[in-house]
């Protein structure tokens, strides 16, 4: 049997210090091999070594504490494939942060963060469009920006199968904004996918004009797609008309590992139709 070592031998070769060995104890992630009962001086199996080390390395990559506790309780090739999840969602989230820098970057620069003069607006290219009544089935969720495309991944794939037990999905996906959607306020949003079968559907949407924009691929993600919501608020006000209905984004079909694409729509009506409507909504 191999000799113990004491917490101070065992720091050495594992570089961590007796103080983050008393917090991985306390957490649950790495605990003495025995304490003695009289001194409470703690010794560490040679076997531990290894264990420790992968705890070290995996604070190296800012992974939490509670994380690394699911990794080591997991078989070896069940951690390879959560280290390998947790790398994805860093570099998403690394990506994120470099491109609200960079929107924050153009806009001290000589922009500003609304209104016409918001990095990126006059890059937009904005028409108008009639969507007919659709059919959909939905599902209304709040979520902050920081967890929006996974809220939306999420509730497109079961929606997704809710159409095809309905008959089949009939369009492309629309993501309608209620609220407002940032780091600190959270909605609500409203994931719609319209089907075939309108008396199977949730509810339905009705037809309308929207002032619509094509937003790159590179573009679908806060904080730069929200140039392109300013960009049809500010072509509709250009156009004489006014909002009838939350913003909204409309996705083209998501492939496996894709930047999805999508539009950001607004529904309107002309200036002049609202000015014809009495304080009721009804028509003069």
């Amino acid at each position: 049997m191999a000799e113990l070592m004491t917490i101070g031998e065992f720091a050495a070769a594992t570089w961590l210090s007796p103080k983050a060995l008393r917090l991985y104890d306390r957490k649950g992630l790495l605990s003495p091999d025995a304490v003695d009962p009289h001194s409470g001086y703690r010794k560490y199996s040679p076997a531990q070594v290894e264990t420790a080390r992968i705890i070290t390395l995996l604070r190296r990559i800012d992974m939490p504490l509670d994380r690394i506790r699911e990794v080591l309780r997991s078989t070896p090739a069940e951690r390879a494939m959560q280290l390998a999840r947790y790398r994805e969602r860093e570099a998403e989230e690394h990506a994120r942060r470099q491109s609200l820098a960079e929107f924050l970057e153009h806009a001290l620069a000589g922009g500003s963060l609304d209104g016409e003069h918001q990095p990126g607006v006059a890059g937009f290219e904005v028409a108008v469009r009639t969507v007919p009544a659709t059919a959909v089935v939905t599902s209304i969720r709040h979520t902050s920006a920081k967890n929006l495309p996974e809220v939306i991944a999420e509730e497109a794939a079961r929606l997704f199968r809710s159409a095809q037990e309905r008959g089949g999905a009939a369009g492309r996906l629309v993501v309608i904004y209620h609220g407002q959607v940032g780091w600190e306020s959270d909605g609500p949003i409203e994931v719609c996918v319209p089907i075939r079968d309108r008396g199977r559907a949730h509810r339905v949407e009705p037809e309308h004009r929207e002032v619509y924009t094509r937003v790159r691929a590179q573009d679908v993600q806060f904080p730069r797609i929200l140039a392109a919501f300013e960009a049809v608020q500010l072509r509709a006000s250009q156009f004489r008309m006014t909002a009838a209905g939350p913003p909204r984004e409309v996705y083209d079909p998501i492939t496996e590992g894709a930047v999805p694409h999508c539009d950001v729509a607004l529904p309107v009506i002309d200036a002049s139709q609202e000015e014809r409507r009495d304080p009721a909504g009804e028509r003069s």
